[in-house]
């Protein structure tokens, strides 16, 4: 019997809808195809982009695709995370999220923020990184308390470096700050690497940043670490004392981890959480970060989204009852 034309469009449209039917198990044997980019919301040379591109050479290896890093600075790491959570969701662009500032960007700039927490999809944390506060070799301050005694004298006397309002290494000052009773001036970088530069030239009389970004140059002599936000003294840096030793009750870190944009078929999700997981456990990946002084603090799925929920709403409700000014 011969088809009308109908008949036959009706019959191509179903061959089309069958050839074009693809399983997620399907989906997941062809993936990935093609590279992956890896955005990185810092600049290049600091310890987020460091750690990123020691990831993507290994996860090159379990996935057989190229792993491009992609810098895209400027905002804090919101401009990068704003691109990642608007990429298109089929897993060939993930990146590296750093908390605290992703989690408090969405209500520290709730008018003007693009993205949610929920706009991403947390993959694994990798790293959480204590924070340092140093001074350069030739700083006229031996001790924290004498940088506390300039700065009484003279109040917003003392730059500081951070990677941005509502960062780890804002939060960190300003708890200090607030822990001594006295007003620093801070300034902006678009990285670490950025910061540590001005600190070396001059240019600023202070770094907050953290433990394997400083552990280098204090180990070298010309940085001295003054204090370490950490429970305890890290054994990298074991002549600087915490802030807690020091009658400063600061605790403070950088967790950092990978995210996708939502809406990432499971399939997809499920290899990558399987490559992510293989990477940080191979031995060699774990060699090169502790040559690194980058603590290791693997949190996988959905426990890692939970801890990011948690840790936002902690900190929404120290904002609410008393947020911090960018300075």
């Amino acid at each position: 019997m011969q088809l009308s034309f109908p008949q036959r469009g009706a019959a191509v449209l179903a061959a089309l809808g069958l050839a074009f039917a693809v399983s997620p198990s399907a989906l997941a044997d062809d993936y990935p195809s093609k590279p992956i980019q890896m955005i990185v919301a810092y600049g290049a040379g600091g310890s987020t982009d460091t750690m990123a591109r020691i990831f993507a050479k290994y996860a090159e290896e379990e996935l057989g695709q190229r792993v491009v890093v992609v810098n895209k600075p400027g905002a804090g790491g919101e401009l990068g995370w704003v691109y990642l959570a608007n990429a298109d969701p089929d897993g060939y662009t993930l990146g590296l999220i750093n908390s605290p500032s992703v989690e408090t960007h969405p209500f520290t700039r709730a008018d003007t923020v693009g993205y949610t927490l929920e706009d991403l999809l947390p993959l694994a944390n990798v790293v959480t990184d204590p924070g340092v506060l140093a001074v350069a070799a030739d700083s006229p301050w031996q001790t924290l308390d004498e940088l506390v005694a300039a700065v009484k004298a003279e109040p917003r006397s003392v730059t500081v470096s951070h990677e941005g309002v509502g960062g780890d290494d804002h939060l960190a000052a300003l708890n200090f700050a607030s822990a001594a009773g006295i007003d620093l001036n801070f300034v902006s970088f678009n990285g670490n690497a950025e910061a540590t530069a001005a600190l070396l030239g001059g240019h600023i009389d202070a770094f907050e940043g953290n433990m394997s970004e400083a552990t280098a140059h204090i180990s070298e002599g010309d940085v001295r670490g003054l204090a370490v936000w950490s429970k305890e003294r890290m054994d990298a840096i074991a002549d600087v004392p915490t802030g807690t030793e020091l009658g400063y009750e600061v605790v403070s870190s950088a967790s950092r981890g990978l995210a996708l944009p939502a809406g990432v078929p499971d399939a997809v999700y499920e290899r990558l959480l399987e490559a992510t997981r293989s990477v940080i456990e191979n031995p060699d990946f774990v060699a090169e970060l502790t040559q690194l002084n980058m603590p290791l603090d693997p949190v996988y799925g959905d426990a890692y989204v939970d801890s990011l929920k948690a840790s936002q709403d902690s900190l929404k409700a120290v904002w609410d009852q008393n947020p911090w000014i960018e300075q």
